[in-house]
């Protein structure tokens, strides 16, 4: 039988290690899909009535069947704004452009207990894939920027899961277009 002592030392290492695990939980949540949109605020986009995607992109997304997701989540979105998807030689008033890119990053977890005798504890690495899409809208006109979405997250190993998270920030990104 332990001593009151012992007992409350025993409840306190279990409570904080119970408060650690909520605090690193809460914010493995938190840091989840970043999503960021700016404009020409002092542009009217009620002249837009079509676009077209840019031919001259260097930096389009890499991953084919990522890239063929996006662009149909993004045609999605511009026509749910009532924009019309045209050629580029038929004169739309938007190009739009998709850029895409994936950089590998280590994250490390620590984790130790104490205990009589020392404890034991130990550090683990985790390979994760970051990726940011970034969708460009120029006006025609004035050949300038007018409209650009950023997001970034984290990609998994579950190719169904990553297209849902483009999905997702598509929508978050045209969630933010402009009033007219």
């Amino acid at each position: 039988m332990l001593d009151p002592y012992s007992e409350r030392m025993t409840l306190m290492k279990t409570k904080f290690a119970v408060c650690a695990m909520l605090v690193c939980i809460t914010s493995a949540i938190a840091v989840g899909q970043q999503v960021s949109v700016n404009y020409n605020h002092s542009q009217s986009f009620s002249q837009y009535h079509t676009y077209a995607w840019g031919s001259n992109n260097t930096n389009q997304i890499q991953n084919s069947i990522l890239a063929q997701a996006a662009q149909q989540d993004i045609d999605s979105a511009m026509q749910g704004k009532g924009l019309q998807k045209v050629q580029e030689s038929q004169n739309p008033d938007l190009i739009l452009l998709a850029s895409g890119g994936m950089k590998q990053q280590t994250s490390w977890s620590a984790w130790g207990m104490r205990g009589i005798g020392g404890g034991m504890g130990g550090i683990t690495p985790q390979q994760n894939v970051e990726a940011t899409l970034i969708v460009d809208l120029h006006d025609t006109k004035s050949q300038s920027l007018v409209w650009r979405g950023i997001a970034q997250d984290t990609l998994s190993n579950n190719g169904n899961k990553n297209q849902q998270l483009v999905q997702k920030a598509i929508q978050k990104m045209f969630k933010q277009w402009p009033t007219s």
